[in-house]
Parts: C-alpha cells; structure tokens; sequence
C-alpha cells in the first residue's frame, strides 16, 4: 500500500458495518443517560463543539495517521443468517497467507487457531454473543509454515436496524513481539523475586565457609594480590574439671569428631553439643582476625584464615593470638568442661602467577603438622613442596597444539517452541588440525587463554555479520570463569564491532560452575553488568544442588541430554524433566531441551512448558561458511503442534 492508496482511503467517506453497530450502541447509551438525567431533575444544558472525526475539514495528516492505523488490523466478518465468513487482507497476511489465495471457511479458521486456544476462542465468542457487547482476547494462531503467532482479537456482535444479532465483526492485530516482550517482563520480574543475592557454601553450624568455598576465595584473593594463608587446627587435650553431676572420665570416653572437632568426652554428648562447640572455637578465631578478613573450615578440627594484603610478620602475631587464645579458653562439651590444644601453619602467596588455592592450602596444613611435631605454636612454611616438571609440560603441550591446530565455528538452530520457528543458533567451538581435519572433541589444553580470545573474536564478529534481531549462544571453557581479563576482552570487542550484548547468552557446564562456585557467581554477575546473558549447560547430569539456580543470575538452564533420549518410554526421566522444567518457570529461568531426535520428545516436550529445543530433528551443526536456516525457513511437518479442536459450535 503505498501513500496514494492511504490517502485514499483516508477519503472514504462510507461507514463500515462495524462503525454503524458502534454509533447505533453509542446513541442508545446516550439517550439512556439523558433520561436518567431528566427524571432526577438535573441540568444537562451546556456547550458542546460537535465535531465529526470523519469530516473532511480534518488535515491531511489526521486522516493519514487513522487510515494508517486502519491498515495495521485485520477484520473477520461472519453473518449468522448465511453462515458466510469473510476477512480482510490484512486479516490474510495475519494468518499468513497472500490476500486473495484461500477462500475464507470456518473449517479453515478452526485449523488455523492453536488447539490449546480453542476453547479460549469459543468462550469469548459465546460471551459477547449472550451479552451483545464487545469481547476481546489473545489467541495464538498457527501458520501455514508452522509458525505461531499471537493475535490479539476485538470480538463484537453486529446487530441489524431490528436491533437484533445477526453476526460477528472480529478485528485482529498481530501482537508477538510485544506479547513476548510481556513474558519476558514477567519472567525477568519472578527472577528478581527468587535470586538470591548471598553465596552457598556456609557451614550451618558457624556461618563460616567450607573447604571448597574458602579454596575459591583463595584463588580470587592471588589474583588480586598478595598475602598470606593461615591453618589453625585444633584437637582435645586433656579433660578439665567435671561440672557438678557429670560423670567421672572413667564413664565412657570416646574420640568424636562430630562437628569438625577431635574431642575426648562422654558418650552422653550429643551432636547439638560439639555443635555448641565448634561455635564457640569460631568464635575465638573471629574474634582474634580483623574486619574482612575470610574465615573457613577447611577439615575437621581445621580452620582457615585468609589474611590478604598482609605482611607474613603480621599474619604471625595473629597466628599466635588466635592459638593462645584457644588455649587458654575452657569449653563446654556436655556436661564436661575440657582444654583445647591449637597449632598453626602459614604460607604467603605472592599474588598473580603463583600456586593455586588448593596447593597453598595443602602446604599450610602441612605447616601446622609440622609445629605440631616440633611442639612449636605456629611454622612458617617458607618454600613449598616442588610439583615436579609437569607446567613445564603442560606449557611445551599447549604450544605443540597452538602450532597444529585452529579454532574454527559450527552452528546448530534452536527452536523456540513458543512460536514455533528458529530465533537462535548455538555457536560450537570446534579444533581443525594442521591436515583440515576436524576433531569430533575440541579437547582444547585446560587453561588456554589464547584459545578463548579466539573463540571471542570470532564470535562477535559473526555476530556482527548476521541480523542485529538475531540470537546466538556460545559454549565456553571454564577456563573463562577464572580470569577476568577475558570477560574484559568481551566486553572491548562488542564495543568495537557495535555488536548487542543481549545478542550473546554464554553457556557453561555445570561441573565448571560446581567446581568454582565463586568464580562462576563473579562471571555471571561480570556478564549481566555487560548485558550478556548465562545459560547452565547439562543441568542434571552432575551433582550440582538445585540451590545453584536460586543464587546465580541464569537466564537459561540446558536440561542435559541424557534425560531427553529415550524419553517417551522413561517414566522416570520424565518425572525429572517436569519437575526441572516446573522449578525453572517458577524461579523465572528459561529451560531448553537437547538432542530432540523424534516428534514425540518434542511433543512432550511442549507439554512440559519446555522453552526451546534443539538436536537432529531441529537441525545439525553446520560451518558458519555454510546456509543458516533462518527464522522464515519452513519448518518440518513434523514440528507442526496438533489440530484444534472445531470451533465452530462458538459462531453458531
């Protein structure tokens, strides 16, 4: 429709069915109105400027801003008395075919309206029917091409000069983009609610980290400088003066290291009481460090100091206070007052480059052993064990790879099973050895920054050659969790291809994010400040707690594979399949479904409330050199919903 064609229109002066229902029902209302007002003896004189919004006085822009807005929707017209249905081009392009190519039937319509929406559309349709009054609803339509639309309908009964119904008039408008733009509000709005903004990883008894928590603090602190490590153990000396009506040492001692302490106390003491205990050793610890210094329990009987930014002679004078002071305080096991014996051990790091938090603490437990055989407070251990030439290794085996081995990209589509139709692809680092040969595992060296870089700058740069409304998600090492300066790196190459970052969702595994806890909450929060999106891959194939979806910012959880093949005929992967979809959707996480190989996985899938979907009965991975299947691409028969059910009984 060009300009001509809208001026045109605009010049109509004729009245459609519709118009004429509205001002007979607007003139009633008014009249009504009018006589209530004169029956109550109330003054309705005023001065009123009639103005007829079709007149032609109006400016040409007026008349080209309604018929432009008249352009946009789609009408549906039904008569009672022939039972005939027509509609509009517009409504024809809404539904998805060529003005002038179908002929509109009711048998037609009951096929295009999505069967979940049916009974939606008979409901609506019945209510403006009874009441004569004007309805309106979103119903999703499905496309020749499978593609599912959401229309957002005005259902309106039109009544003859008799003032009686003699058939429908149904406007229609095509609202997906912003229907979807809703449900991503809502979405974002429920993440908000249920994230968690504090870190698993606590000891319950006394709030302090555990191992794994503490060893991913250590690592953070090195990369941010230098400082030192420190181990206080803690084991039971002999037992003090018994507590009016304990029973005598002879009752039944034991060796206990319920609560992460070695005791020697009374059978009678119960799990609350080393509880007890272990909180009040904690206690002394925290009271003897300064304000944000990080505390764990690194073992049993074993607590971990982390004194960043502080000289080794500093760190020693607190290591022998917080010993002195667990020596000298009494505590209470039971009914039984008993001594505590400490040792300390200590080791520097010297920052950036130097030996990972696991080994430092290795070497500081080895520290307090020693003191503990040499009956000394505390030992500084001043050169750790040698780890032998396996970095050097390491570094020859990375540089034989980087020199026969080349990072190339393959795409894989995802449906989104909202609408049917393609909107992402999975980009999938793959390693092309020196003959051109393509690994089936990229099996990239652990720890290999170039590699990563590579994979970023290729990315964003096919990011940046596809359409701007396009979506891509990217697999990454963890290798990305741990050092921010990549992160850096991704945010200056977006800046420098003028690339969307809510374009790029970043997946990563699920041992990674286990493995890391702290690194992959720094990560994940690094990428929404950039406004990157995080997907967790391989969700339920691992240990991990479901506790990692209420803290992390996820966007999206990627059910692993193994629960979707096969899962027609696996009652018990689909019990597990529902229930991660259901605690996604309430959480506010999108959920995605891989290797979908038949028609019947995607179908329950759909009925699950699954999100997206990929695998070979989507689409295979493909060289970014080679076709995309883009959004408009028909889709297999296959991937078609099923029918609806007839509505036809509503128009009736």
């Amino acid at each position: 429709m060009n300009l001509d064609d809208l001026l045109a229109l605009a010049a109509d002066r004729g009245l459609s069915e519709l118009e004429r229902a509205r001002a007979r029902r607007a003139t009633r209302r008014v009249q009504q109105e009018y006589q209530r007002a004169v029956s109550a003896g109330l003054d309705v004189s005023s001065d009123v400027d009639v103005r007829d919004p079709l007149a032609g006085d109006l400016d040409e822009a007026a008349r080209i801003s309604r018929a432009a807005q008249l352009a946009k929707l789609g009408t549906l017209r039904w008569n009672r008395e022939t039972g005939e249905l027509r509609w509009s081009d517009e409504m024809s392009l809404i539904f998805g075919y060529p003005p002038g190519t179908v002929r509109p039937s009711l048998e037609l319509l009951t096929r295009l309206v999505h069967p979940d929406d049916a009974a939606e559309v008979r409901r609506t349709v019945e209510s403006a029917w009874r009441a004569e009054s004007v309805r309106e609803t979103t119903v999703r339509v499905i496309r020749p091409d499978n593609a599912i639309r959401f229309v957002h309908c005005l259902v309106e009964v039109v009544v003859d000069r008799n003032e009686r119904p003699c058939g429908i008039v149904a406007t229609g408008q095509d609202v997906t983009e912003a229907e979807l733009a809703r449900q991503e509000r809502a979405r974002l709005s429920r993440r908000r609610e249920t994230l968690q903004t504090g870190l698993t990883g606590r000891e319950p008894v006394n709030g302090l980290l555990d191992r794994p928590r503490f060893v991913d603090e250590i690592d953070a602190a090195r990369r941010d400088g230098s400082g030192v490590l420190l181990v206080v153990a803690v084991e039971s000396a002999a037992p003090d003066t018994a507590r009016p009506g304990a029973d005598g040492p002879g009752d039944g001692e034991l060796t206990s290291r319920l609560g992460g302490i070695a005791t020697t106390g009374h059978v009678g003491a119960g799990v609350e009481d080393h509880d007890l205990l272990v909180a009040a050793v904690g206690a002394v610890v925290r009271r003897a460090v300064r304000h944000g210094d990080v505390c764990g329990v690194t073992a049993p009987g074993e607590f971990g100091i982390l004194l960043h930014r502080t000289t080794l002679g500093a760190a020693r004078a607190i290591a022998e206070t917080v010993v002195a002071g667990i020596r000298r305080q009494p505590f209470v096991l039971g009914r039984t007052r008993l001594r505590l014996d400490a040792w300390a051990g200590l080791v520097r790091y010297p920052g950036r480059g130097g030996r990972p938090g696991f080994d430092l603490l290795l070497d500081a437990e080895t520290a307090w052993r020693r003191a503990r055989a040499a009956d000394l407070d505390c030992v500084v251990l001043e050169e750790p064990a040698r780890t032998g030439e396996a970095p050097a290794d390491g570094r020859s085996r990375t540089r034989e790879w980087r020199s026969t081995n080349l990072v190339t990209l393959d795409t894989q589509p995802i449906l989104d099973l909202r609408v049917n139709q393609i909107t992402r692809q999975e980009i999938l680092p793959r390693l092309v050895d020196g003959c051109g040969g393509q690994h089936r595992d990229p099996g990239m060296p652990e720890g290999d920054e170039l590699v990563d870089r590579r994979v970023v700058d290729h990315v964003v740069e096919l990011v940046a050659r596809g359409a701007r409304t396009s979506h891509y998600q990217v697999n990454l090492s963890a290798r990305f969790l741990a050092d921010a300066d990549l992160l850096e790196h991704l945010q200056h190459r977006l800046r420098e291809y003028d690339v969307d970052p809510a374009q790029l969702t970043f997946e990563i595994t699920e041992t990674a994010l286990t493995g890391d806890p702290t690194e992959a909450v720094n990560f994940a929060y690094g990428l929404r400040k950039i406004g990157c999106h995080l997907a967790l891959d391989d969700f339920g194939a691992g240990p991990a707690p479901l506790s990692l979806l209420t803290y992390l910012p996820l966007d999206l959880v990627k059910i692993d594979g193994g629960l979707i093949v096969g899962l027609p005929s696996s009652r018990p992967h689909q019990l597990l399949v529902r229930s991660y979809v259901e605690i996604c959707r309430e959480l506010g996480i999108r959920t995605a479904a891989g290797h979908v190989r038949d028609a019947a996985t995607l179908d329950l899938l759909r009925t699950y409330g699954v999100d997206f979907a990929q695998g070979s009965l989507i689409g295979r991975p493909e060289p970014v050199t080679g076709p995309h299947r883009s959004a408009s691409a028909p889709l297999p028969r296959s991937l078609r919903p099923g029918t609806a059910a007839c509505p036809s009984a509503a128009l009736g």
